[in-house]
């Protein structure tokens, strides 16, 4: 018995020390989603953050929203690289989303059970070197808010400078969505070019749209969100350029409207 309590409490220092033990299996705390949170400690504007998922079989999915040409933006994930974990180092190669072969290797500088911080000391594409002397920081993905955000939803934006209305909006498992909006008539209407996807990820949301009624632009489009969901009531917020913040606040329905 004394043999077994002394092997149990040798184990769980072990675990303890690992975040700062050069032994450590980096592999294994990295399993899991990331999201970016800072870029050389500052905050990232949302519509710029990306996420990693290191997988248990070698695979690493990259998502991030791409500019695709001057009318076409799209949040993409790339499940086309793989990984591996040398000491510190975490080496990643395969197919860019939208063209290039990428090989990078990043450098942990720390990691736990919720947070990754990382150089890239080297980033190619087709073998080309691009210089990256920013440092990453990361956060690990805790919650699944899929299952809640199911469902028809009716808000509006509460940013202070709104002039916007009242929306519907409805989730489907598949990750699709539709949108509602009031026509000039004051009719509702349902966007029936709207192409919309969503992607989450614990409290981020993104979501892929087509021809944004608020400013007018024809082409594919996708914007990111942080959210949280209280009872019957969604919250979004995102910081946008020059440090602005934009938030919705909508209310679970029954359904969309009725034509």
């Amino acid at each position: 018995m004394r043999n077994l309590l002394f092997c149990s409490i040798f184990f769980v220092l072990i675990l303890a020390g690992c975040s700062k033990d050069e032994g450590c299996d980096y592999s294994q705390l990295l399993i899991g989603t990331w999201i970016n949170s800072q870029v050389d400690a500052k905050p990232v504007l949302t519509d710029k953050v990306f996420t990693m998922q290191f997988r248990e079989d070698g695979v690493e999915v990259y998502s991030t929203g791409y500019e695709l040409d001057a009318s076409n933006k799209r949040w993409i994930e790339n499940d086309k690289f793989t990984y591996k974990v040398d000491g510190k180092s975490i080496i990643i190669e395969g197919q860019g989303a939208v063209s290039g072969l990428f090989y990078m290797e990043f450098e942990i500088v720390s990691v736990d059970a919720e947070n990754l911080i990382y150089r890239v000391p080297v980033f190619k594409i087709d073998n080309v070197v691009y210089p990256d002397p920013k440092l990453y920081s990361m956060k690990r993905v805790r919650v699944d808010l899929r299952a809640k955000c199911l469902g028809t939803w009716y808000g509006r934006s509460t940013s202070p400078d709104n002039v916007d209305g009242f929306h519907y909006w409805s989730y489907f498992p598949d990750g699709s969505f539709s949108y509602f909006y009031k026509d000039d008539l004051g009719h509702w209407v349902s966007k029936v070019d709207n192409n919309g996807g969503y992607f989450l990820y614990g409290n981020f949301l993104a979501s892929n749209y087509s021809n944004d009624l608020l400013s007018g632009a024809v082409g594919l489009a996708y914007e990111c969100w942080n959210i949280d969901i209280v009872g019957a009531t969604m919250f979004w917020s995102g910081l946008r350029a020059n440090n602005v913040t934009t938030s919705f606040r909508m209310d679970r329905v029954s359904a969309p409207p009725q034509f």
